[in-house]
């Protein structure tokens, strides 16, 4: 009997530990594309595909620029505002269709790509938040700001010339704040995730419905 075999798995080879963001922080980050999403109930969302120390992933669903009747949503508006200042863009162009490597396995899928705000370095502050469905317990990453990644400043802080960083360093005392929703605690998601977050385990209020995000638009693979 061998005592072990050998696995040509690509997950079982592949080199170096994973670099994917999984707790509250500051990360620098080369946002690849903003990929823009429409939910079945007619709101905007804006996807962000990036790649933080070599790991490329998309953070999904939480800059809603726009509600379901089509009114701005200001809470995303704002935070992708951030963006376009930094990036220092006036107004970018409509998506595109293009293709990206974020289906199973990174499989190709089509994607409405914006364009104008595609590699572009920033730094990207965000915070994880916990919340229940249907008896399980659900995690999302929300994207609470950006900086410039050259010098750490604001929107704000650019528009108005005033000393860069600032803000950046006022964020740093909340960069590691965790939300917990619908009567979770810190250390029942502890224990979750501990578990490798299995599914029906919460023992909080369940939500009536499935957050949506619509059809995820494919973009060039290099």
């Amino acid at each position: 009997m061998a005592f072990y075999k050998a696995s040509t798995k690509s997950e079982d080879v592949k080199q170096g530990g994973s670099n994917h963001i999984t707790a509250s922080g500051l990360y620098p980050v080369t946002v690849l594309a903003p990929i823009v999403s429409v939910s079945q109930n007619g709101s905007t969302s804006i996807d962000m595909y990036v790649e933080h120390a070599g790991q490329k992933q998309v953070i999904y669903g939480n800059l809603r620029i726009t509600n379901n009747d089509g009114s701005v949503n200001k809470i995303g508006s704002k935070v992708f505002n951030q963006l376009m200042i930094i990036s220092d863009k006036e107004e970018i162009s409509d998506p595109v269709e293009q293709e990206l490597p974020i289906g199973k396995k990174e499989s190709a899928k089509t994607v409405a790509v914006l364009e104008d705000l595609s590699d572009i370095d920033v730094i990207m502050r965000v915070q994880m938040e916990y919340s229940t469905y249907n008896g399980s317990i659900k995690e999302k990453k929300v994207i609470k700001g950006f900086f410039r990644a050259s010098d750490k400043a604001s929107a704000e802080e650019i528009v108005n010339e005033s000393e860069a960083g600032v803000g950046y360093e006022k964020d740093t005392k909340y960069e590691h704040n965790v939300t917990y929703k619908d009567g979770l605690t810190e250390e029942e998601v502890t224990s979750w995730i501990g578990a490798q977050r299995p599914e029906g385990t919460a023992n909080g209020p369940t939500t009536k419905t499935a957050p949506s995000f619509g059809n995820k638009k494919r973009f060039g693979q290099s």
